[in-house]
């Protein structure tokens, strides 16, 4: 597992906090989910292990956890993080790059893609959310499956009616959805991380964060989350976009990941160069529950993307072990 480094630092005028992993090319952007969730845990478990192969870069996005916080009130769209992961490009001197997007970072990851590909070598999907509609309908099943275990039997069956719907608008799929998650109560990490080891793990890693001053906090990552799903482009499905994409496409999917629903998955099928890794015991954060395969998984995909597999790898095993 990696450490925290206490080198990151603030780029471009919105402050952006970015922690860099490794020095050799090719580089490789991480972008978080959430929205709002911060790139910490993803680059404490990841950063020193892809960084012996790769230029990670990790991104708090603007007003996340130790990026310089948004005002109240603040519009944040996502065509605004978009320009600001190029503004980190072009800041840091970097020609190209891959990039990485993890649930609700697919999504960010995809529009980015399809607005510079021009600068992107290849992209990683772990468990995308581009379809928050299907998303939020293909976890309610589950969820209920999981209240009717712990004997919640009526939120269950009302997860179940939400989900049987065929006609919900995606406000009373998202609302559905979360009163389903909060009747989960302390289960809810369960849900996405099924592994009791896993969540171990990230409890350790969280146990360890540390936040320099000025930085947005858990308030500010709240204030970034409401700004960005009162984006419209926040709420539209973009797998459409992937069809156009004649980029290299890796789709790493967990088998006990509820959001990135069947529909999804099929519409992968369109990217001209995709390639799909499941990974059967891996949950919603394929990262946390398998680092060692993830990293010699994505290692590979970005050099070979890149046209240079001489370089060092991860010394783990490869991704066609899964």
């Amino acid at each position: 597992m990696g450490t925290d480094q206490a080198a990151g630092q603030r780029l471009t005028t919105h402050g952006l906090y970015t922690d860099v992993r490794g020095a050799a090319a090719p580089a490789l952007l991480f972008l978080h989910g959430g929205p709002g969730q911060g790139c910490h845990d993803f680059m404490a478990i990841q950063g020193d292990l892809l960084g012996r192969s790769v230029r990670l870069i990790g991104i708090d996005q603007r007003g996340v956890d130790r990026s310089a916080p948004i005002p109240e009130g603040t519009t944040l769209t996502v065509a605004d993080l978009v320009e600001d992961f190029e503004a980190v490009r072009q800041a840091l001197g970097i020609e190209r790059w891959a990039v990485a997007g993890q649930s609700f970072g697919g999504r960010l990851a995809l529009r980015y893609a399809a607005a510079y590909p021009q600068h992107t070598s290849a992209v990683i999907f772990e468990n995308p959310v581009w379809d928050l509609a299907a998303s939020s309908r293909a976890a309610l099943e589950p969820i209920a499956a999981m209240l009717a275990e712990r004997g919640k039997t009526e939120a269950a069956q009302a997860a179940l009616a939400a989900a049987g719907r065929g006609d919900q608008s995606l406000d009373a799929l998202r609302e559905a959805y979360l009163v389903a998650l909060r009747a989960l109560g302390e289960e809810r990490e369960s849900f996405f991380v099924p592994s009791a080891d896993t969540r171990a793990r990230l409890a350790q890693v969280r146990a360890a964060h540390e936040r320099p001053d000025g930085s947005a906090g858990d308030e500010g990552s709240m204030r970034h989350h409401l700004a960005l799903m009162a984006d419209p482009a926040s709420q539209e499905p973009v797998q459409h976009l992937l069809a156009g994409l004649q980029l290299p496409l890796l789709l790493i999917v967990g088998g006990h990941d509820p959001l990135t629903s069947p529909e999804q998955r099929e519409a992968f099928r369109s990217a001209p160069r995709g390639r799909v890794l499941e990974v059967p015991a891996a949950g919603h954060f394929v990262h946390a529950d398998d680092p060692l395969h993830y990293a010699s998984a994505v290692s590979e995909f970005v050099r070979s993307a890149a046209g240079d597999l001489s370089g060092p790898g991860t010394g783990q095993v490869p991704a066609t072990g899964w």
